[in-house]
């Protein structure tokens, strides 16, 4: 009788799939640069990227995987750098299966960037050197943009939260 309480109550218990081993190897020094470091993306062991032009690596449960690219246009090996900020306009993103997908923020430089809990989305915070941040809401399975809102202000919907500019008065947001 108790094994079978134990069984039934683990029954709908889900186990959290582990995430991806992702990191960033052969980092850039740039002098005076505080922010995020630049380099390339090594995937469980694996390098995933050349020309140490990526920031920000994160995965997810479900396998993907995804990084800032500060690399000039048309030279993928070349850092962009403006007034000594690496300039990180696009999010790469990889399905399980190795698919590429870029998508492109309204404002020049990716400040802030991460997976949805909901699975689905990918939300990032851009700005330019100077003035607010935007934050956007994209699909993940075709970078589409499905939502997008100012930075700032006390009525931003709850998936822009954790990107938000300013605590409102209920703690909420993290003044990144």
């Amino acid at each position: 009788m108790r094994s079978l309480l134990l069984l039934l109550c683990t029954a709908g218990c889900a186990v959290a799939a582990p995430l991806p081993h992702v990191s960033l190897c052969d980092q850039r020094h740039l002098p005076g640069w505080q922010g995020a470091p630049v380099g390339n993306v090594l995937l469980e062991g694996k390098n995933l990227t050349s020309g140490a032009t990526a920031q920000q690596p994160k995965g997810n449960p479900s396998g993907w995987i995804g990084w800032v690219d500060c690399s000039e246009p048309r030279h993928p090996k070349t850092l962009r750098i403006v007034k000594g900020v690496p300039v990180g306009s696009s999010l790469i993103l990889s399905n399980p299966s190795g698919f590429l997908l870029t998508i492109t923020a309204k404002k020049p430089i990716i400040e802030a960037w991460g997976f949805d809990p909901d699975g689905l989305h990918v939300v990032l915070k851009s700005r330019a050197l100077h003035g607010p941040a935007m934050i956007e809401r994209f699909l993940m399975k075709d970078g589409s943009q499905v939502s997008s809102c100012p930075a700032y202000g006390s009525h931003l919907p709850n998936w822009a939260l954790p990107y938000s500019d300013e605590v409102d008065r209920s703690g909420r947001g993290n003044n990144r």
